[in-house]
């Protein structure tokens, strides 16, 4: 039903944890594909669940066409995007099948709002372009001219096409700032080449990984003290 794409980039424990928030969903008609394209680094991950790794050894142009080798690659029509310090909250692909069912026809799909965490901390209810945004394959083929972005692209792709949006009230993302990692929506400032340089001076991770998925803070148990405490 839904294909979940995150795209990674020398993150190997906030990779674990995406991946652990897609282990923990009670879906069975799901896939995630996880999209490596640092020519340094090589991750495995063995399990009987569908969950595809992809190894690249050359990196992409930019962002947008990491994410579109996703789209061509993906199983299902229905295109999550995911990157590698997000999390799929809890039951967010359940609901997400849920509104798709309910409200057939649309282009994108996605939430009203996700939990926000800042340094691993949850700060409340908040909302961005990305809220877990459900991309169709009917709609993504509608597209003929694509930018090379790695800034902004997320917007474009949502909003710059007319698309038919669903927006539903369940958070489907926990969306993470801070955690002494880079982001590539805080460098505005710098041209692709840049933001790439910036990227792997920052980063040292090298070498063969065996993914070990699981959760290293209590993402889901501080939403659920945060929503009590309302």
């Amino acid at each position: 039903m839904i294909s979940v794409i995150t795209l990674t980039y020398k993150r190997k424990n906030l990779l674990e944890e995406a991946v652990e928030s897609f282990l923990r969903q009670d879906v069975d008609d799901c896939e995630m594909i996880v999209i490596n394209d640092c020519e340094d680094v090589t991750y495995e991950f063995n399990n009987e669940k569908n969950i595809r790794i992809i190894n690249i050894k050359e990196r992409f142009p930019s962002v947008l066409d990491k994410l579109m080798y996703g789209f061509s690659i993906a199983k299902y029509d229905n295109m999550y995007r995911l990157d590698d310090d997000d999390l799929l909250s809890d039951l967010s692909l359940v609901k997400s099948i849920e509104a798709i069912k309910e409200n057939p026809g649309y282009d994108i799909y996605r939430s009203k709002g996700h939990h926000y965490f800042l340094h691993n901390t949850y700060q409340g209810y908040s909302g961005n372009v990305n809220n877990g945004n459900i991309y169709t394959k009917k709609y993504i083929k509608t597209i003929k001219e694509w930018p090379q972005n790695s800034f902004g692209e997320d917007y474009w792709i949502t909003f710059s096409n007319n698309a038919k949006i669903h927006e539903y009230e369940h958070s489907s993302m926990i969306y993470r700032w801070g955690m002494g990692t880079y982001h590539l929506s805080g460098m505005t400032d710098k041209t692709q080449e840049e933001m790439y340089n910036w990227v792997d001076r920052d980063t040292i991770e090298t070498g063969f990984h065996t993914l070990k998925p699981q959760f290293y803070n209590n993402y889901y148990q501080q939403i659920i003290d945060g929503a009590k405490q309302k």
